[in-house]
């Protein structure tokens, strides 16, 4: 039997049999949002979904995560399955009639859908007639804490990648066309790095500058002399973000304060560039501080790595969505995205891809309107089973 058929009518039949129940529990997932590894909730809504199925269930996991592991019917390799469940303390402002019941917290990166379509190729997979054709374990994993937490790290502590042979995952994209499937060899998404720096100032009264060492206009001279670190020390062919997106200081407006603070973030996808970035930041800052006389302390925190596709996954990825959907729903990714992605701590244990799944043109990720058409997630689903069945064909 060849790829074409075994994977013939797998969506259609996700679609029949589980379609609505996948939808149902993204909409609960959605209206009860959590943080980080505070997923309780999400977790036994997951294992409520899971159960009855053969599968042999991990609880607690980097606290709330979940490993249900499905033994096929042949001795061959471990494929894992992983999606994250964790939401954004974002106010949601989609209107949607199963909006989030938490103020302040929503699903605005996709989590809800990703971690509904892993249940569904769970589900699918637990069929005796597709289960049969495993020649080895499916693992799925259900990570918290992808939001900044590292969820995907601990995971990997813990041994979840212990003995798996290659990994999966996917992400609802926008931008992307409605129901193509996207990624490519090596760097898909970049390294996400993160940094405090506090800027130490003379303070005083706001009449009486020439007696301070103003925090403010040192802050201000140097957030503007950072942006050279990109635009003027990196190749410009190089992919590279330096992005400054807080800035606090002062208590009134007549005090010139004695501090100010930044945060920012840095992306990369080169590893010698990575590793350049926190010494030339602080030579740069402290120059431009101290010229002024003042100084600077920097907090540097490398946080996610990059999100490495091996070749060999991320080939048989892009078949794999050529054969389900139609070869021109398959698509090689030209760039990385410079955002971030903690499923990179998997892929430095374990060779896997990353791929994107699009939802058209909606609001961005991260956002209090982003939405997508729950006519996404049957599709995901039978995109998952069919990288399991493709990745135990042997």
């Amino acid at each position: 039997m060849d790829t074409v058929q075994r994977f013939e009518g797998l969506e259609e039949e996700v679609r029949e049999s589980f379609g609505e129940d996948i939808v149902s529990l993204r909409r609960e997932i959605h209206r009860e949002p959590e943080l980080g590894f505070d997923t309780k909730k999400t977790a036994e809504k997951v294992l409520s979904a899971l159960d009855g199925l053969p599968l042999e269930i991990q609880t607690g996991v980097a606290e709330n995560g979940i490993v249900a592991t499905l033994k096929g019917g042949g001795d061959g390799p471990t494929v894992a399955l992983r999606a994250d469940m964790d939401a954004l303390p974002i106010h949601e402002e989609t209107g949607l009639s199963f909006a989030s019941e938490t103020d302040g917290k929503m699903h605005a990166c996709g989590h809800d859908g990703h971690t509904s379509m892993l249940v569904g190729a769970a589900r699918a997979l637990c069929q005796d007639h597709l289960r049969e054709r495993l020649n080895g374990t499916v693992k799925f994993v259900f990570q918290p804490a992808e939001e900044g937490g590292g969820g995907g790290r601990v995971m990997v502590e813990e041994g979840v990648a212990d003995g798996v042979g290659s990994i999966f995952a996917l992400h609802l994209w926008p931008g992307l066309e409605f129901g193509k499937a996207a990624t490519k060899a090596g760097p898909i998404m970049a390294a996400a790095d993160a940094f405090e720096m506090e800027i130490k100032g003379k303070g005083g009264h706001g009449a009486m500058p020439h007696m301070t060492a103003d925090a403010v206009v040192i802050a201000a001279q140097v957030v503007t002399a950072l942006q050279t670190v990109v635009a003027r020390e990196v190749n410009p062919v190089e992919p590279a973000v330096l992005t400054i997106g807080e800035i606090e200081a002062g208590t009134a407006f007549n005090i010139i304060p004695e501090t100010a603070r930044l945060g920012g973030t840095v992306r990369t996808v080169d590893a010698d560039l990575r590793k350049r970035m926190p010494e030339r930041i602080e030579e740069l800052a402290r120059g431009v501080a101290r010229g002024m006389r003042g100084d600077v302390e920097l907090n540097y925190r490398f946080s996610y790595p990059v999100t490495r596709n091996d070749a060999g996954a991320a080939k048989l990825a892009l078949n794999v969505a050529g054969e389900l959907f139609g070869e021109d729903r398959a698509v090689e990714v030209e760039y990385p995205s410079m955002g971030g992605e903690d499923f990179a701590f998997f892929l430095e244990e374990l060779p896997g891809a990353y791929v994107w799944l699009g939802v058209g043109d909606v609001s961005g990720l991260h956002t209090p309107r982003f939405a997508f058409d729950e006519e996404i997630l049957p599709q995901g689903a039978a995109l998952l089973a069919a990288l399991a069945l493709e990745s135990l064909s042997g």
